[in-house]
């Protein structure tokens, strides 16, 4: 009785069974590529993907770049000895606030970590006048400690009727300027900044150590 109530196919064997046929299964593939390509290019993001690492090497370069809110990077480099006369008296005030209270907003948020700077400096002279076309001469007396490391950098910034100097020295840690004999023989170092972008009549100048801040008016002629 059970064998009379087979069907035809259950008699075969596996290997007369035909396969199943292979159409619907490309045609789901086919289809899902369509669609995942289709899906991928109306919404995907256009932009480029966040990167933390880049972002911060892109504030670094703009820092360096005359574009801080309209604050200007000047050139500063390094002169033989000059003699700089008619200059004023320039008296030293003690820095009574942080520096990032005592610095424009934009050029603390644009740099990328707070300046080093040197502690004191013992005398500051300038040339009182300047024009666009010769840069402005500065002296600065400070321990030969500091003037002889060749990670002392004079930054120079400047916006409308004010230019901000600072004093820094280029190491990693505060503890590697603690090494440096602040107390020692001075030495002079003159620099010249560049005038070009300047157009106001008056600048006020500001040099700013760790300690005190210089500060005095130039006149363009």
């Amino acid at each position: 009785m059970d064998n009379e109530r087979q069907t035809p196919d259950s008699k075969r064997s596996p290997l007369d069974r035909k396969p199943w046929p292979m159409w619907p299964i490309a045609l789901s593939i086919l289809s899902f590529i369509v669609f995942y390509t289709w899906f991928q290019f109306t919404f995907r993001k256009t932009e480029k993907p966040y990167e933390p690492s880049r972002a911060m090497q892109d504030r670094v370069e703009r820092a360096a770049e005359k574009n801080l809110y309209d604050w200007y990077s000047l050139a500063v480099n390094p002169i033989a000895r000059k003699t700089i006369s008619n200059t004023p008296s320039i008296v030293p005030d003690n820095l009574e606030r942080p520096l990032e209270e005592e610095l424009p907003s934009q050029i603390v948020y644009y740099i990328p970590r707070k300046p080093i700077l040197i502690p004191i400096a013992a005398g500051v002279l300038s040339d009182p006048t300047f024009n666009q076309t010769q840069p402005l001469s500065i002296a600065l007396e400070i321990p030969a400690a500091f003037a002889e490391s060749p990670f002392f950098h004079l930054t120079a910034l400047y916006k409308e009727d004010s230019l901000i100097l600072l004093a820094e020295m280029r190491v990693e840690t505060e503890t590697e300027l603690a090494e440096l004999k602040s107390n020692g023989p001075a030495k002079t170092l003159y620099f010249s900044i560049d005038t070009q972008p300047i157009e106001n009549e008056w600048v006020t100048v500001k040099l700013y150590t760790s300690e005190k801040f210089y500060q005095w008016q130039i006149k363009r002629m």
